[in-house]
């Protein structure tokens, strides 16, 4: 099969395709390749086609060496073809002209390949609108459409690299709970207690999925991140309250007043942590100073799942340690009376 080489044209809906005549090149004791590799050099250079190099013995470094004609923004179709083919086996020179055969027709001027499977690439920009919102639209619709038999599509680019990284984040923040979790059972010596404690991580996430909704800010990786962070702060207010509560209950309190006091004595430190990191994330929550756009989406996750945590540890903590847990005898608590002292 002869090779063609198009060449782009604005002016009209198809491009010159240059086709080489093999006998014509032949005859002149030039190949094809020859013959299209003049084109080539002539629309770009020939490290386009061979790349040598000159290596600096001085300093070492290596540079390019290539043929060029001179840039032309003007130059024509005819201009190509008065160029003069040569080659290592031609005797005479001759015009680029009396080789080639030029025809108007439709040719890819790239040809990309993923895995050795030909590929076609279509690009799309988003502009006010988040990469995820864009590619659910664009999934729908290619659902309904009908494709050849054999093809396949797939969105690929930042919206593959988004999807990975969701992933990725996603099992980090199941094992930082898992982590937290193992960590709380073996300081507790109980799986009771760190089992109410986790659930001030479910309490976090409704407070970080509102204020990102009110603010109308994306789920992204930096609101994720901003999540796996928000474990370790809300998890510390129920290991408060939960540790406070059991101290009380080896001194001889029912599971009612253990709970109550540690609410009551413990509001302080859980009310100063979360004032000192809200008051800390706010300005950057709001998006204070330049260049922090990027930090924005994290600190609002944060500061929403704050909110939320605080308030709601100390409600539902002290109602599910009071269903979870007995009030145990006084045979019970004299025992570890005597272990204590």
């Amino acid at each position: 099969m002869p090779k063609r080489f198009a060449i782009a044209s604005p002016e009209s809906a198809g491009r010159p395709i240059i086709v080489v005549d093999r006998k014509k090149a032949a005859e002149v004791g030039l190949s094809e390749s020859d013959v299209i590799n003049q084109v080539a050099t002539a629309m770009n250079s020939s490290v386009a086609i061979n790349r040598n190099f000159w290596i600096d013995n001085r300093t070492g470094n290596q540079y390019f060496v290539a043929v060029q004609y001179a840039e032309d923004p003007d130059r024509k179709l005819e201009d190509v073809l008065n160029i003069v083919a040569t080659g290592t086996n031609q005797p005479d020179p001759v015009k680029l002209s009396s080789l080639v055969q030029v025809q108007s027709g439709t040719a890819p001027v790239e040809v990309s390949h993923v895995s050795l499977a030909r590929v076609f690439d279509v690009l799309v920009n988003t502009e006010d609108r988040d990469v995820g919102g864009v590619a659910v639209d664009i999934q729908d619709r290619l659902r309904d459409l009908e494709v050849p038999a054999g093809m396949r599509w797939h969105l690929m680019g930042e919206y593959s690299r988004m999807t990975d990284s969701f992933s990725k984040l996603g099992s980090g923040l199941a094992m930082a709970a898992v982590l937290v979790y193992l960590l709380l059972v073996a300081l507790f010596r109980s799986y009771l207690g760190p089992f109410i404690i986790m659930f001030t991580v479910p309490l976090g996430l409704i407070g970080v999925l509102g204020m990102l909704f009110i603010t109308r800010t994306t789920l992204n990786v930096q609101s994720e991140m901003g999540v796996i962070f928000l474990v370790g702060i809300v998890v510390s207010n129920g290991v408060l309250l939960v540790d406070f509560a059991n101290k009380q209950r080896k001194l001889g309190a029912s599971v009612h007043e253990a709970i109550t006091t540690a609410a009551a004595i413990r509001f302080r430190p859980i009310m100063m942590t979360f004032l000192a990191t809200f008051l800390d994330l706010v300005p950057m929550a709001i998006g204070m100073g330049r260049g922090s756009e990027a930090n924005v989406p994290l600190a609002r996750a944060v500061v929403g799942g704050l909110l939320t945590s605080t308030f709601l540890t100390l409600i539902v903590v002290p109602i599910l340690y009071t269903l979870m847990n007995r009030d145990r005898d006084k045979a019970e608590i004299d025992i570890d009376k005597e272990l204590a002292g």
